[in-house]
């Protein structure tokens, strides 16, 4: 059965565009490997057009725009004006940092008041971001939010929940905050992680995890155009996969996404997880190519042990093009999270 959280995140209604790789700080578990060498940021000109395709993507379907990095205040002028175009559309903008301009809470709360096009603040605070920025900075931005009525969670990665200095942090936080507000998600070996996190602290298993997926409700954009059906590791993969779902420099927001519709595997992973395509390798006799071990709970990098084995990326194409799999993801959808279009559209190109 799919999560609940599936209910509470349409498939399309969040965007995300990865605004700059640029970064105060080079955190050794990101991604991404933000930093402030980077120099790779998306353009004004190509935010405003591609916010003008979100909001006119089906009169109207998407309703909000969360912009992240890197980090989005490091350009100001940018973060306003995209802001602003976001909410002129019709867009709730929400926004991800880590708090570096927080130096106290009263400039928290001028930072804040002088972008009022964005509606939700998402602070990045653990173990890995605090080794540079003061835990301070953090409860400034804290504070400030709440001053200013503004909607807020704060995202917290830790390599194992047990981690004494995950948990010393945990116990900071909450005496500023409800646990509601704060999100705790395992870090992958993906990114900067597999360079500088060295021994990590993971609990594994040999069983893959039975979560659904909600975070490939919410694709990406990032600035060379690439969008990605999440922001989890395999926006790492160099390679093409099943979760690559188009460039905006080559084909329109409409086309993307109305393919996205029809995309079965990425589907299946919202509706089941991994686990069920794990399932389907292991009885087409490719269990061979599928890991020994997975991290503990962790449907991220279960998926993207699938996406990095292009064995098993070869697999899942010829799965995608499957007629009675597809039939099933879209009946699967349906009956799962009330979607109707995938069948709506599946219908009337197989001319039922």
């Amino acid at each position: 059965m799919p999560s609940d959280e599936l209910v509470e995140m349409p498939f399309l209604r969040n965007i995300g565009f990865i605004m700059t790789y640029k970064c105060q700080v080079a955190c050794p578990h990101c991604i991404i490997e933000a930093g402030p060498h980077r120099k790779e940021e998306m353009s004004v000109d190509d935010a405003l057009n591609w916010i003008r395709q979100i909001a006119g993507y089906r009169n109207g379907y998407i309703k909000v725009l969360s912009l992240t990095g890197g980090e989005p205040f490091y350009n100001m002028d940018k973060l306003k004006r995209t802001s602003a175009f976001g909410e002129a559309c019709g867009l709730l903008v929400s926004v991800v940092t880590n708090a570096f301009w927080a130096s106290t809470q009263q400039e928290a709360v001028r930072i804040i008041s002088e972008l009022p096009s964005i509606k939700m603040l998402a602070i990045s605070a653990d173990a890995y971001h605090q080794e540079t920025i003061p835990f301070e900075r953090v409860k400034n931005a804290i504070l400030a939010a709440q001053e200013c009525n503004i909607p807020y969670n704060i995202a917290v990665c830790t390599e194992n929940e047990d981690d004494d200095e995950h948990k010393k942090l945990l116990n900071k936080l909450l005496e500023i905050t409800e646990m509601d507000s704060i999100n705790v998600a395992v870090t992958f070996p993906a990114g900067r992680a597999l360079k500088e996190l060295g021994i990590l602290k993971h609990k594994t298993t040999e069983d893959p995890p039975i979560s659904a997926c909600s975070a490939g409700s919410s694709p990406i954009v990032f600035p060379d155009g690439k969008v990605i059906a999440c922001i989890g590791p395999v926006i790492d993969l160099p390679s093409s996969h099943p979760l690559v779902l188009g460039n905006l420099r080559k084909n329109s927001l409409n086309e993307i996404l109305d393919n996205a519709e029809l995309n079965p595997i990425l589907h299946a992973i919202r509706i089941w997880g991994p686990k069920k395509l794990i399932s389907i390798i292991k009885d087409a006799g490719l269990g061979h190519y599928l890991p020994d071990r997975y991290i503990k709970d962790s449907v991220c990098n279960a998926c993207y042990q699938l996406m990095s084995n292009s064995k098993i990326v070869e697999f899942l194409a010829r799965l995608a093009e499957n007629l009675e799999f597809r039939r099933n993801i879209a009946y699967a959808r349906v009956y799962y999270l009330k979607e109707t279009r995938m069948a709506e559209l599946y219908k009337l190109d197989a001319g039922d």
